[in-house]
């Protein structure tokens, strides 16, 4: 997530210090929601470097999933190793199969269809917007705020194998807004009126239960 910055240890503490900024915006505090470690992510990053990278790689190799999500930033990035798109989606794939929420975002970010930064260019996979779904689904679901951000626009968008619903959208974006995320603070209020009240409504219920079932873990 990180790549479009070069990795740098200040650009990382900014980017993480403005995804977890504690917000009481439709009544969901921060603890409450269960969100993606990004501190943990960060500190990783920081550690990253032509000197560290391959005791990464061993990590990795060993089967840890976030030294694996790491190797795939580094490969992507060019980051103490030669760029190497392919090799980088194969450490992201590795890592998201076990469940590591970010590397869940970074596969959903190399299969849509609408990219941007570091992913608009040498892409190891053809645009996929069902592949982009189940792995933004996947990382949303274990509090990857860009990841909730993500899998609402999609359901904005619809189109293909993903159905849009708007009540679905407000649901993934409210959350991420409710975590601090800045983009989707920015997308609730639009997407509110461009629907029932009713249908806002159950999307508040939707989150509410998500939240619940979070808290329950």
């Amino acid at each position: 997530m990180f790549c479009d910055i070069r990795l740098t240890a200040r650009c990382a503490r900014a980017s993480l210090t403005i995804l977890l900024a504690s917000t009481a915006a439709f009544g969901l505090s921060n603890n409450a929601l269960a969100a993606y470690d990004f501190s943990k992510l960060g500190t990783a990053i920081e550690t990253l470097s032509p000197e560290t990278v391959d005791d990464w790689e061993k990590k990795a190799k060993a089967g840890d999933a976030m030294a694996q999500n790491i190797m795939g930033l580094a490969y992507k990035c060019g980051m103490g190793v030669k760029q190497d798109h392919a090799a980088s989606i194969k450490w992201f794939h590795r890592a998201a199969e076990q469940g590591e929420a970010d590397a869940q975002f970074n596969l959903g970010r190399l299969y849509a269809s609408e990219v941007d930064g570091m992913y608009k260019n040498g892409r190891a996979a053809p645009a996929n917007d069902a592949q982009a779904f189940k792995w933004y689904r996947l990382s949303a679901e274990q509090g990857h705020t860009q990841a909730q951000v993500r899998l609402a626009q999609l359901f904005v968008k619809g189109g293909g194998e993903v159905a849009r619903d708007q009540v679905q959208a407000y649901k993934w974006m409210s959350l991420a807004a409710a975590s601090g995320e800045p983009t989707a603070a920015k997308a609730i209020a639009d997407y509110a009126g461009r629907m029932k009240p009713e249908q806002v409504q159950q999307a508040q219920l939707m989150a509410q239960d998500w939240k619940r079932r979070q808290s329950a873990r």
